[in-house]
């Protein structure tokens, strides 16, 4: 396990809890892998009670942009992390929790109300705050999915999952 300090908090990494290893550069649309695969993290929860009992876990996704391609300055990166009780993801069974746009040709939205401005956010540290409760409905299950635009989309990214202490 290795700890990052990241802007003002520092945060374990459980292989565990892995989205993204970096192992390889993203240039498509699609999910993040990790050791070959989709990256999938299994929350849990008490899966052999009538009801199923889940957990409800306050998070966060812990990404680290090591390279990202904005040399066109059109290329965005969104990062979105998704929720679904069902291992395969199919479609209509998913969920956003939470999502962050990153890199040149990004509109950075500041606000309620706000206008926003052109972003030129790009290689850090990433924290995307989400709970696996949404609506009522807790999601066991959690993928990291990434949205590619622009000419030449380049990006290299580590992420994981660090649950966030009860206040």
């Amino acid at each position: 396990m290795a700890t990052y300090g990241l802007n003002d908090r520092s945060y374990t990494m459980d292989a565990n809890l892995e989205l993204s290893d970096n192992a390889a550069a993203y240039t498509v649309t699609g999910f993040t892998q990790c050791r070959g695969a989709d990256g999938l993290v299994d929350l849990g929860g008490n899966q052999g009670t009538s009801p199923k009992q889940q957990a409800r876990l306050d998070a966060v996704c812990v990404c680290k942009v090591s390279v990202l391609d904005a040399t066109t300055t059109d290329e965005s990166y969104r990062l979105l992390v998704l929720g679904s009780n069902d291992p395969a993801f199919a479609n209509g069974k998913v969920f956003v929790l939470a999502e962050v746009e990153i890199g040149a040709g990004v509109l950075s939205v500041l606000g309620p109300g706000v206008a926003g401005v052109t972003g030129t956010s790009g290689i850090g540290d990433y924290e995307i705050f989400f709970t696996n409760q949404q609506a009522g409905v807790i999601y066991q299950y959690v993928k990291m999915f990434m949205v590619l635009g622009g000419t030449t989309p380049i990006l290299n990214l580590e992420a994981f999952i660090a649950v966030l202490p009860e206040p």
